[in-house]
């Protein structure tokens, strides 16, 4: 059995095996062991080694022998325990390029994809009940109504799914259709998805079963929801369950990293001078006559007049010197860019 250290160096000899390398240390809400090595993941050629830490003393000890070995180190930002991973990497990280990452968010992705590829892209009027009213199962349960599903959410707590389904109602866009608690399900729907985020076992799974068919698609989001004849029975009649591989969303995690993203900032986004002109780009606001184009590296196409409210000037606002703004910057775009 290989000792903590021997572990250490075993992911480390795996990364050397690429070109680019990484290491990614999250915690959880959940009880948990002090260290344990999660599943490797590969993304864009890059390696990367990925742990749940819940005790400082191997945090630091991890990212110690971690710093200026990998180029990037990435850590969970979000705070589910009394242990601070953000602010303990800020201050032992010194070679290596710290970056945050939230874990919610990829969870929330991941069943997002999950749930879109499953039914083609194609959620309007399929009925749903999410099961939890807590982060991720409030969050997705919007999204889905959005997506023009049927939502319907069963909570442990009565008062609480209420309060939190009046919440998201009165978020939601004007015209959406209204998430609804559980009991107003029909027993004549066509249950076609069940996505279950609660942080421990469902207690109820009898107010459910009726419900499910065999195409009825049931997604373990929490993971360990569901108790082990539940699954067997959802088995035994050929139903589809997935426990939620939060894999599936790692792109949007590295999105700040991203070429795409990277290039945004460097050559869309921003403001400056040219021939005595202001110009603008990116959504970045400008001030009244600022002109606004869609590249600030290279414009090639002027958008407007900035009005110097945040909007941009109708064609029978331009004033002269407007027009002559104008002018200038598409005779600066014809002769540099």
């Amino acid at each position: 059995m290989l000792n903590y250290r021997d572990k250490l160096h075993e992911e480390l000899k795996h990364l050397q095996t690429f070109d680019r390398r990484s290491v990614m240390i999250s915690t959880t809400a959940k009880h948990a062991l002090d260290f344990r090595i999660l599943p490797r993941r590969i993304l864009n050629n890059m390696a990367i080694s990925c742990f749940m830490i819940n005790n400082e003393d191997l945090l630091i000890e991890t990212l110690s022998f971690f710093d200026g070995k990998v180029d990037h180190i990435f850590i969970d930002i979000e705070q589910k325990q009394s242990i601070n991973l953000y602010e303990t990497a800020r201050k032992q990280i010194k070679y290596s390029h710290l970056n945050t990452v939230k874990p919610n968010d990829s969870t929330l992705e991941s069943a997002d994809l999950l749930i879109r590829n499953q039914f083609n892209d194609e959620l309007y009027n399929k009925v749903v009940i999410v099961i939890g009213t807590g982060n991720l199962a409030s969050k997705l349960a919007m999204r889905l109504a959005e997506r023009q599903a049927s939502v319907y959410m069963l909570g442990r707590n009565e008062k609480k799914t209420k309060a939190i389904i009046t919440g998201l109602n009165l978020i939601l866009p004007k015209y959406s259709r209204s998430i609804k608690q559980y009991n107003d399900l029909c027993f004549d729907d066509n249950l076609d998805l069940v996505v279950s985020f609660l942080s421990g076992q469902f207690a109820e799974e009898d107010k459910i079963v009726p419900f499910i068919k065999q195409q009825t698609v049931i997604i373990d989001g929490g993971i360990n929801n569901f108790s082990s004849n539940f699954i067997q029975q959802m088995l035994d009649q050929d139903t589809n369950i997935i426990r939620l591989d939060t894999r599936i969303a790692l792109p949007y995690q590295m999105l700040l990293q991203d070429s795409y993203t990277q290039s945004f900032f460097c050559e869309i986004l921003g403001k400056k001078e040219i021939n005595d002109e202001i110009i603008v780009s990116g959504g970045f606001v400008g001030s009244e006559g600022a002109v606004i184009v869609d590249n600030i590296k290279k414009p090639n196409q002027i958008i407007g007049i900035a009005d110097g409210k945040g909007g941009v000037k109708e064609n029978e606002q331009l004033n002269r010197a407007d027009r002559y703004r104008i002018h200038k910057i598409e005779q600066e775009i014809s002769k540099k860019y």
